[in-house]
């Protein structure tokens, strides 16, 4: 088994925790069940179970045009219909996927990269102004979790620059959803 999938397994195990918790709000929990959906495609992929290359890179995809919205939207606007319903969190989600599809659909690849690195960066910017040191720990988490994919970070033969989004991406959902449980708390 390769490191991808092992990676994977961890995001995997994190996703599936945050969305079983009905502590989250609807829309974390809708974020986290679309990486969880990539994660598991990942893990299939990467174990050569069922290798679905497509499939894996269009949940990787949606994520990134469509999660990390949905994510930073939670901890921007925690008060907001979106991320208090689900219909809202539904809609806010297809339409920012729709706009992936489409910048897809054109060959503008750096769409995806760049509404997650904005969104994460919106995340992190909000943090430090409300002084919210839980939510900037979650969001420098996914910062350097895209930035060190972004670069091609890796440690032949052990690591590979996917293993570092998985990791950081892991550890970035973990906090977030520690700060949502005591918020709401």
């Amino acid at each position: 088994m390769n490191s991808l999938a092992i990676t994977d397994s961890l995001l995997l195990l994190v996703t599936i925790m945050i969305v079983a918790s009905a502590k989250h709000s609807p829309s974390l929990r809708f974020s986290a069940a679309v990486f969880g959906a990539a994660a598991l495609l990942g893990v299939l992929r990467f174990t050569g179970l069922l290798p679905l290359p497509q499939m894996h890179s269009f949940f990787s995809g949606l994520g990134a045009t469509a999660a990390y919205p949905l994510l930073a939207a939670t901890f921007i606007w925690s008060g907001s219909v979106v991320a208090q319903h689900w219909r809202f969190a539904s809609i806010f989600f297809v339409i920012a996927g729709a706009f992936g599809l489409v910048a897809s659909a054109l060959e503008f690849t750096f769409w995806g990269n760049l509404v997650a690195l904005v969104s994460v960066a919106a995340l992190v910017i909000h943090a430090v102004i409300a002084k919210d040191v839980q939510a900037l720990l979650g969001g420098s988490a996914l910062l350097a979790a895209l930035i060190l994919f972004a670069s091609k970070v890796a440690l032949p033969p052990y690591l590979q620059p996917g293993d570092f989004l998985h990791v950081f991406m892991a550890l970035g959902l973990i906090l977030l959803s520690r700060r949502a449980r005591l918020a709401a708390v």
